[in-house]
């Protein structure tokens, strides 16, 4: 392995360049071993606001739920703003910049590994790992390392990336920049930038009292904030919101027991590592900066998130510093892995094949319903997503539609996004809840519209008129086996798309 990650070098990176072209081969990979899913998930929600920065009139009496979002961050602003300025093809547009984020995020595994390893086996072996493990889920958070369609983090986890590399550099303006740019593309993700690398900064500077406190100020602000809110009242539908069955990243308390193995493991492997190699070096900052804000953020969410509440720091996902910790940790990992292949011919090779295997085969269980790779301009082979499809061009724009809240967990549904591939508005479901547990003031809203779609399936006519029809409702979805006497124009074996009778 030693030998092979030698010729790697010596072609593609001469004299320890940045191997260009093996970061666009690895791109490659990672598009058929992850699969690329463009509107599946929280992508849902970024590309619709896309959709609707370059077509205002789409998602009028929903827009709450896509431009919360939108107006926090650059990212859907700058890609409507080229695609509509270039007038791209929206699809491959997605998909290309989909691979130009991937690509950073190699190049920052690779520019990281160059911080911290001097060998080129152990710099090669981090940039493996990146790749490999790209589509890791991150313990507990409902986060990926690196996510299989395009969002906003798809941007802000190489930048967070870069500012730690900036930050090991010693170029403090330069760090600066790049944490600011990272509030532009995801605020959420780049405050734990910014705690990770002030606390890293703090030791590597050989202050490690001042590390610890900054660390240790966190959990002493949680427990002034819990006892000033405590009494206070707890609205209804936020805590509806927040403790739908998908939301148990935000409290450790409904995390499985893997979950917590899952955040304590790494810890522990930090810990390790930084007894052995000392905090003076740039990986003994590193781990200790992981082991100090992953026990920080534990200690927050432990005893300062309760599930009964009070949920004033719900909103912050605390345990989300997570993702930071886990992208820095493949780079250590991978650079481990590529140092001991020069002991062991097989090493590297085999533990590089078995994790891409497992992970195209992970990939593949989390949509079964469709394609590894959704290509522009291909018609989906899910059923749902065929449905969103008819809709989109079979129906008023202006149509307005209600569905089973659930519809996200139903079979082969794979979370693809309603809005964003049919163009069209819908009430509330409980996919939208995500958009309520950081944006409390939409929990009124959520709740009063989503409830009113609870039963659609099994009640009757008369009864769904009665429901819908005050928010508005035109269309609904229903299963193949519900009950109606609405006119029904299209059916598949997953749903039918009905119609309801203009208002008198």
């Amino acid at each position: 392995m030693n030998a092979t990650l030698t010729r790697i070098r010596q072609t593609l990176a001469p004299q320890d360049r940045t191997p260009w072209l093996l970061i666009a081969l690895l791109t490659l990979i990672i598009l058929f071993v992850q699969g690329y899913h463009p509107y599946a998930n929280d992508a849902g929600i970024y590309i619709a606001g896309i959709r609707k920065l370059i077509q205002p009139g789409l998602y009028q009496p929903d827009a709450p739920f896509i431009t919360t979002h939108s107006h926090l961050s650059i990212f859907a602003p700058v890609l409507a703003t080229f695609i509509r300025l270039t007038h791209a093809p929206f699809a491959w547009t997605l998909l290309f910049v989909y691979l130009l984020a991937a690509a950073l995020f190699l190049y920052a595994s690779w520019q990281l590994a160059t911080r911290t390893f001097k060998s080129a086996a152990a710099r090669f072996g981090a940039v493996f790992m990146a790749a490999a493990l790209y589509g890791l889920p991150v313990a507990g958070t409902a986060l990926y390392v690196m996510d299989p369609y395009l969002t906003a983090r798809s941007f802000s986890t190489p930048v967070d990336l870069f500012a730690v590399v900036a930050a090991l550099d010693r170029r403090y303006v330069r760090t600066a920049a790049l944490i600011a740019l990272a509030f532009l593309l995801h605020p959420l993700m780049a405050a734990y930038a910014f705690a990770f690398v002030t606390v890293m900064i703090s030791f590597q500077l050989g202050r490690p009292r001042i590390a610890i406190a900054l660390c240790a100020s966190g959990p002493i602000a949680a427990a002034i904030a819990d006892f000033a809110v405590r009494h206070r009242p707890i609205s209804p539908g936020y805590q509806q919101a927040i403790l739908q069955p998908g939301h148990t990243y935000l409290f450790l308390a409904r995390w499985h027991s893997y979950e917590l193995a899952g955040a304590i493991l790494p810890l522990i492997l930090f810990a390790i590592a930084a007894h052995r190699i000392g905090w003076r070096s740039s990986i003994g900052a590193i781990t200790l900066t992981a082991i100090a804000t992953g026990t920080s953020s534990l200690l927050i969410a432990a005893f300062f998130v309760p599930v009964h509440g009070p949920y004033l720091l719900v909103p912050l996902q605390v345990m989300r510093i997570n993702h930071i910790i886990y992208a820095i940790g493949l780079v250590l990992f991978g650079g481990l892995i590529g140092h001991y292949s020069t002991q062991s011919r097989w090493l590297a090779p085999a533990f590089f094949l078995a994790a891409f295997t497992g992970m195209a085969i992970a990939a593949t269980l989390n949509f079964p319903g469709c394609r590894q790779v959704e290509w522009p301009g291909l018609a989906p082979i899910n059923p749902w997503s065929q449905a969103f499809l008819w809709i989109r061009h079979n129906t008023p724009r202006n149509a307005l539609f209600a569905f089973n809240p659930l519809l996200i967990h139903q079979h082969l549904e794979d979370e693809q996004g309603f809005r964003v591939f049919s163009e069209r508005s819908q009430l509330p479901d409980d996919k939208d809840s995500g958009a309520v547990t950081v944006f409390p003031s939409l929990a009124p809203l959520w709740a009063r519209e989503r409830n009113a779609t609870v039963g659609i399936n099994t009640e009757s006519d008369a009864r769904r008129l009665a429901r819908l029809k005050p928010y508005g409702v035109t269309w609904i979805l229903l299963s193949p086996d519900a009950r109606t006497n609405f006119p029904c124009p299209y059916q598949n074996s997953v749903t039918k798309v009905c119609r309801l009778p203009a208002q008198k």
